[in-house]
Parts: C-alpha cells; structure tokens; sequence
C-alpha cells in the first residue's frame, strides 16, 4: 500500500494548471500565436481546474450528477489534450474537429449507464474508456507520416499511459472493496503517473510547436536560396546582353539599320532588367516586413485605367486592343502601392504573352455582397500557359522562364510577388488558361461600399 493524500495531489494539480494556462497566455502573446489549437489546449486546462477541484471535494456535490460530470469532463480534457498534440500540424478543420468528437461523446454517453455502477465498475470503465483515447493518439504519433521526433517520443509516453490505464482498470477489478481515494499500487501508481503527465504534456507541445517552426524555417531557407539562385541565374542573361549591345553601340563601325535594332534591344533588356528587380526587391521587402500593410477605400477603376494608359505605348507596338470595361467606379479596402503593384505586373504579362492584334480585356467578374468581395478578370487571347506551369507558377521554389511572342523573357517572379500582395490584403488570385485560347487571370479583393 502507499500512503498519500490523493486529495492533495488533485489541488497540487489543479495550481499547476493555473500556472500552465499562464504560461501559454505568456506564449501566445510573446510570439503571436494564432493557432486555433492552442485554443483548444487551453480549454482542456481550465476544463481541467474545474475537474481537478470537483475530485477533491466529490462529496459536497450531489453523486450521480457529480459522477455524470467527473467522467464526461475528464474524457473531454483527455480527448482535448491528445487531438492538440496529435494534430498540431495540421491546418485547423472544424469538419474534422467535429469527427473525432465523437469519440469522447460517445464514450461519455456509454459512462452515463455505470453512474449508478460500484465504484470499482467506475473506475474500471473509466480507466478503460481513457485508455481507449490515449492508445488510439499514440496510434496516430507513431505511425501517421509528417511527425516531429518529440511527437513520436509522445507517441510511446501516450502508450505507456495506455497501458498503465489498463494496469488501474485490472486493479479495480481485482479489489473486493475499492475506494475513489484507493491506497492500492495498481490504483494509485497509474494514477500519479496520470497526474505528472498532466504536467509533462504542456512542456510536449510547446517543444513539438518550436520543433515545426524550425522546420518550417528551414525549410523556408533552403525554398529561398533556390528561389535566389534561380533569379540570379535569370538577371545574367539580361545583364549580359546589355554589356554586349553596349560594346557593340561603342563601336562606330556599324550600320544606322544595326544601331536602330541594338537601341531596341537595349530598351527591352533594360526595361526587363528593371522590371524583375523592381519586383524582386519588392518581394524581398514584404518578406522581411519592410513593407507595411496600410489598407483604406480604394477606387479600383481609376488604378486599373492609370496601369491602362501606363501601357499605352507597349499596346500600340503590338497593336493590342487593352480595354476596361467598367461602367462604374467600383471601391475595394486595400492597400493602394500593393493593388496598384499586382495590376500592373498583370497587364504586363498579358501584353506580353498576347500576339500582334490581340486583345485584352478586364471586366468585373462577380460582386458578392454575402462575402463583401470583388473579383476582376484580366481576359486575353494570347499563346497561354500550359496545365505543368499552372501547377508551378505560385511555388517560391520554382521559377518558370517562359518567352513571351516577340522573346520577352519572363520569370513568374511577377505572379509569385501578385499572390503575396493579395493575400496580404485578404485576396485572392486564381488563374484559368488554355494554350493557343488565352488566359483568364481572377483576382479577389474586399469591397468597400460608397
């Protein structure tokens, strides 16, 4: 037999969690956190404090309806605790929190038939219903791929938990007059154990979030220095034929016909060489939070139709029919340089992959008032995209070189930089294409009524 005073261990518990629960508020605030898991975790422990306080002072609470709420708020802070460690990678699903609720429900619900059982048919279901949760969170931490190394190290402290609670449920049984507060090994080793886990487990899943930024970090790093690598590669071809065609116009040995064609060369790579840069530069600057989100009421058609005229002379060298066709102002709530930056790499690219008299046309799309949002096409009826670069042109890891119809080199950096900006501003960009159709750019911003 040990002798201790479960009761005390209960309250000892019940502090530590209030202790817990502030330092995940200190977490949270100090690093932003904006996980709707940890939510959840948090509620378990306060969850908890209330149980904890419940187990120490059963008796002043009448006892069916104090044994109701011991066993089905238990199985909740289990099932809480165990979903949180389980699923902290996944992107929060409220479909799919809403499944595997089902699995406490239903054990609280089967539990409610044995309120009235002895105290050893509680324990012993109770343990085994516990049991049942933390066998299937280890299931899914040692064999679901995508686990940390401290998920998987949770994965066996979670079956060791299991079995302990299977140890206690036996123990229960075995008894001839158990009690709640049992001094027997098999009742009250699985016990502590269970309460020193309560304390372990607040410690797993900070390591295990600091273990997935990491790897987010770095897997950032390496997307990055890909990214850049690519890009440098991208700017020498540029450069490189600016230096030739400025050796070239250095000599006086060449025709007036000859000058006229380097002139236009040099434009092009030059304007190219500073397109990419500009947004590059731009992109780099977001990333590292340079540039600040300010957004407010935006005309949207004036921004459109001042990218329309800066084009003007690029649309007339192709003969290029670029047009808006809004018929009224239309108010977004969005940042004006950001806007302003994605209209204007759109345009940019559909002039440059549309043919000798194409056309372009930018149109409102769809209003959702339900959803207070916008969407505007950019439509023209150039060479397309093929089904292999859709796939690839949001990815930071790659860059797509495409030719535009008169060789304009393009990188997507462009569409990568359009993506960013829109999210920022809780937009949207989706693209639709088909080669030798055209392509149909949507992009989705917050509306802001007149």
């Amino acid at each position: 037999m040990i002798n201790i005073d479960v009761r005390t261990l209960f309250l000892f518990s019940a502090a530590a969690n209030i202790f817990i629960i502030a330092l995940f508020a200190t977490y949270i605030k100090l690093y932003k956190v904006k996980n709707p898991i940890i939510n959840i975790f948090m509620l378990s422990r306060v969850l908890g404090i209330f149980f904890l306080i419940m187990l120490s002072t059963r008796e002043s609470v009448p006892k069916p309806i104090g044994i109701i709420l011991n066993t089905t708020i238990n199985l909740f802070i289990v099932f809480y605790e165990v979903y949180c460690i389980s699923y902290i990678e996944r992107k929060f699903n409220s479909k799919h929190f809403k499944k595997y609720i089902l699995i406490p429900t239903f054990l609280s619900i089967l539990l409610i038939f044995y309120s009235t059982a002895s105290i050893s048919s509680r324990i012993t279901i109770m343990s085994l219903n516990v049991s049942i949760i933390y066998a299937f969170s280890a299931y899914i931490l040692l064999t679901k791929k995508g686990k940390t190394k401290i998920q998987y190290l949770t994965g066996y402290i979670f079956t060791l938990a299991s079995i302990l609670l299977l140890v206690r449920a036996i123990g229960a049984q075995l008894e001839v007059s158990v009690a709640l507060f049992s001094t027997s090994y098999m009742l009250v080793i699985p016990l502590i154990f269970f309460l020193i886990l309560n304390l372990i487990i607040p410690l797993l899943l900070i390591f295990i979030l600091k273990e997935k930024d990491n790897l987010k970090l770095s897997e950032l790093n390496k997307s990055k220095d890909k990214f850049f690598s690519i890009i440098a590669h991208d700017l020498r071809g540029p450069l490189g034929g600016l230096q030739q065609i400025g050796e070239l116009l250095w000599l006086n040995n060449i025709s007036d016909e000859k000058r006229d064609q380097l002139t236009k060369s040099l434009y092009q790579n030059s304007k190219l060489t500073f397109n990419l840069l500009d947004n590059l530069l731009k992109w780099a600057n977001t990333n590292a939070g340079l540039i600040i989100y300010k957004p407010y009421k935006l005309n949207f058609r004036e921004i459109v139709l001042n990218n329309v005229r800066l084009f003007n002379s690029q649309v007339k060298l192709k003969n290029i029919k670029l047009s808006c066709n809004f018929e009224k102002d239309l108010f977004v709530y969005a940042d004006y340089d950001m806007v302003d930056t994605v209209i204007r790499n759109l345009i940019s690219n559909a002039i440059k992959f549309t043919p000798i008299n194409g056309k372009i046309d930018i149109i409102i799309d769809k209003i959702d008032v339900a959803q207070n949002t916008c969407t505007i096409a950019i439509i023209d009826n150039g060479i397309g995209i093929t089904k292999e670069t859709l796939l690839k042109v949001f990815e930071i890891n790659s860059i797509v070189s495409t030719f535009g119809t008169n060789k304009e080199k393009g990188t997507g950096l462009g569409l990568k930089l359009c993506k960013e900006f829109l999210t920022i501003n809780k937009g949207n960009i989706k693209i639709e294409s088909h080669l030798e159709k055209g392509t149909k750019v949507y992009l989705t911003l917050p509306i802001e009524f007149s």
